[in-house]
C-alpha cells in the first residue's frame, strides 16, 4: 500500500505542476457509476479470460485436475491482484497517460502507453533471466501491449481509471484460478497434461488470441459508451 500512496503522491505532483489539475482527472467520481464500471470491467475480462482458457483446453487437449478450494486464499488472491493492478494502472493509465493525451492526442498517447506497458512485462516476467528469445520478446510485447492499449482506450472513453482497473483485476484473477502465478496460482484447477501442436499453427493461434481479445474489449467499450451518450 505504501507503493500505491507514493505513486498517488507523484501523480498529484505531475498533474499539479504540469497541468494545474488534481487526482480527480483520473475519474474516481461519481462513485455509483464508477463502482458499476469496475464491476462491468471485472466481469467482462473475467468471462473473456475463461473463454480463452476453454479455447486453450480444446486446442491443446488440456487435462485439468480440481484442487481443494480455499475461500480465504481466493479472497487474498483477489485482494493481491487488485492492488497490483491498481499499482500498474496508476503508472501506465494514470497521470502520465492523461498528460500524454493532452499533449499528443489520444491515439499517440495510447500507443506510447501500450508500448511501455509491453516492455515493462519483459522485466516483470523475468525474460532476461537466462537465454533471451527474440520471438518470445516480440510476442509478450504484442500480447501485453495490445491489452494495455485496450485498457488505455477504455480510460480515454470513460474518462476514468476505474473500468480499466476492473478489467485488469478480472483478467489477472481469472488466470490465477488455472495457471501458476506468484504468489497465487492454480486456485481452483491445476493443469495435468497438454498436447503440443504444430509450431506454426500454435503461433497463428497465439497471435489470434493476442489480437482478438483486446479488439473485443475496444468494440464492447465503444458500443457501451455510445449507449451511455444516447441515454
Amino acid at each position: 500500500m505504501l507503493g500505491i500512496l507514493l505513486i498517488l503522491l507523484l501523480s498529484w505532483a505531475l498533474l499539479h505542476f504540469i497541468a494545474e489539475k488534481n487526482l480527480m482527472v483520473l475519474g474516481p467520481t461519481p462513485v455509483p457509476l464508477r463502482l458499476l464500471q469496475f464491476v462491468l470491467g471485472f466481469v467482462l475480462l473475467f468471462v473473456l479470460s475463461l473463454i480463452a482458457v476453454m479455447t486453450d483446453t480444446l486446442v491443446y487437449s488440456i487435462q485439468w485436475q480440481q484442487v481443494i478450494i480455499n475461500p480465504n486464499a481466493l479472497f487474498q488472491s483477489f485482494w493481491y491482484y487488485l492492488k497490483s493492478a491498481l499499482t500498474e494502472d496508476l503508472v501506465f493509465r494514470g497521470a502520465i497517460l492523461y498528460l500524454l493525451i493532452r499533449k499528443l492526442g489520444a491515439i499517440k498517447a495510447i500507443v506510447i502507453s501500450s508500448i511501455i506497458f509491453g516492455v515493462y512485462h519483459w522485466f516483470s516476467y523475468g525474460m532476461f533471466n537466462g537465454e533471451v528469445k527474440i520471438i518470445a520478446l516480440i510476442y509478450v510485447l504484442l500480447l501485453t501491449g495490445l491489452i494495455g492499449a485496450s485498457w488505455a482506450y477504455t480510460y480515454h472513453k470513460t474518462q476514468s481509471i476505474i473500468m480499466p482497473l476492473g478489467m485488469h483485476t478480472g483478467s489477472n484473477f481469472a488466470m490465477s484460478l488455472f495457471f501458476q502465478n506468484n504468489p497465487y496460482g492454480e486456485m481452483i484447477f491445476s493443469q495435468v497434461s497438454r498436447v503440443e501442436i504444430n509450431e506454426w499453427i500454435n503461433l497463428f493461434y497465439l497471435l489470434t488470441k493476442a489480437v482478438l481479445l483486446p479488439l473485443l474489449v475496444v468494440v464492447i467499450v465503444n458500443h457501451s459508451t455510445k449507449f451511455e451518450d444516447k441515454t
